[in-house]
């Protein structure tokens, strides 16, 4: 029966002890009192741990096309995506990522939206030359490729959200990825004991 577990305790060992891409440096800079958010309550939770190192789990919904500096997670529920760019040791993140289970561990950020934001925003949207970078990225599929007049409304629907908030902003929480690594989907073998 113990060799029936042996394979399952080394893959959980594997797992425990190959965090990827985390440098020596970075990971005595990570204390112990790392929290570990949920995709689920992201939002709610989110400005409790601005400019924190933060663990989030969840399944990538999306890689943005354009240099793969962005992905978005979700967890079950489509409703809340999480946001995560690439920090100064990652590249890119592969479109192979999606529909896969990631573990991350990053630094949360806050973007403030407010409306000098929002002009500079619409000023560049109205500009000949396309900015990618411009904007709020919401990890629709085809946002890139999304049409100025399409932008325009984006712009105008934030204007009336922040109208309606009461505060001189908005906030927009995302996590600058650290590390990253995929989680492998370990089937379960069912034992049966023999009598």
């Amino acid at each position: 029966m113990i060799k029936k577990f042996l394979p399952l305790l080394f893959i959980a060992l594997m797992f425990a002890f190959s965090c990827n891409q985390v440098t020596k440096e970075t990971a005595e800079d990570v204390t112990n009192d790392t929290v570990m958010l949920a995709v689920a309550t992201f939002d709610t939770a989110a400005s409790y741990y601005v400019d924190q190192p933060v663990w989030i789990e969840g399944t990538v919904y999306h890689t943005c096309k354009h240099g793969g500096k962005r992905m978005f997670l979700v967890d079950g529920n489509d409703s809340v995506m999480v946001e995560v760019t690439t920090g100064p040791d990652i590249v890119m993140f592969d479109e192979a990522l999606v529909g896969s289970r990631v573990s991350i561990l990053g630094i949360l950020k806050e973007e403030r939206i407010d409306e000098k934001y929002l002009n500079e925003w619409e000023a560049e949207v109205k500009a000949p030359a396309e900015n990618h970078d411009a904007g709020l990225h919401e990890g629709t599929k085809g946002h890139e490729d999304q049409p100025e007049e399409a932008k325009l409304e984006q712009i105008n629907a934030l204007r009336d959200q922040l109208k309606d908030s009461g505060s001189d902003h908005l906030s927009f929480f995302s996590i600058e990825a650290i590390s990253f690594e995929e989680i492998p989907v370990v089937e379960e073998e069912i034992i049966v004991e023999e009598e």
